[in-house]
């Protein structure tokens, strides 16, 4: 689907067919370009790749046929979170990449400079009613923390209600992006 001058591919959000094939294929080649993802194991695609991919967990954006960003995303429940904020991800169990109603964005590439423009696409049009959280993956130089983010539709006050309602299930500090 055509939004703004981008292609995006997200069945789960938008609708539509896209090939598993042509989508692993985008999301290993952005991998590749990114500098957090390049040295990740072959083994990591059945891991991080493959299950998200079956539960169409993703989005992909090209620009003139080529691909510039992807997001993956998992629904976790609080055992789940856990899990994922304690052990390193490629150890997560294929259920649990769709167990409950905690969205966290897995992966986000966009080794181009387009990080901004996804942004915004993704908060004003993907997800413009969603709470959703990430890791910060500076945790080496910063320590380990969590963004908490939100579409452009979600209120701060309905962002705090949502997160008194889905507190953290380990202690880690929560910085509020949006």
């Amino acid at each position: 689907m055509q939004i703004d001058h981008f292609d995006v591919q997200s069945p789960a959000l938008i609708g539509g067919e896209s090939s598993e094939a042509e989508i692993l294929g985008a999301a290993v080649w952005l991998w590749m370009h990114s500098p957090l993802h390049r040295d990740a194991p072959l083994q990591a695609l059945s891991t991080l790749l493959l299950p998200i991919i079956k539960h169409q967990q993703y989005v992909v954006v090209s620009q003139q046929q080529q691909p510039i960003f992807f997001m993956s995303w998992a629904w976790l429940d609080a055992e789940a979170e856990r899990r994922y904020l304690t052990q390193p991800s490629i150890l997560m169990p294929q259920d649990d990449w769709a167990c409950g109603d905690r969205m966290w964005i897995i992966d986000w590439i966009a080794p181009f400079g387009h990080s901004r423009a996804m942004s915004h696409l993704v908060c004003r049009t993907l997800l413009p009613d969603y709470c959703f959280r990430s890791l910060d993956h500076q945790g080496a130089r910063r320590g380990k923390r969590v963004f908490v983010h939100h579409g452009d539709q979600v209120s701060r006050q309905s962002r705090d209600h949502w997160l008194q309602q889905h507190p953290l299930a380990e202690p880690l500090p929560e910085i509020c992006i949006r």
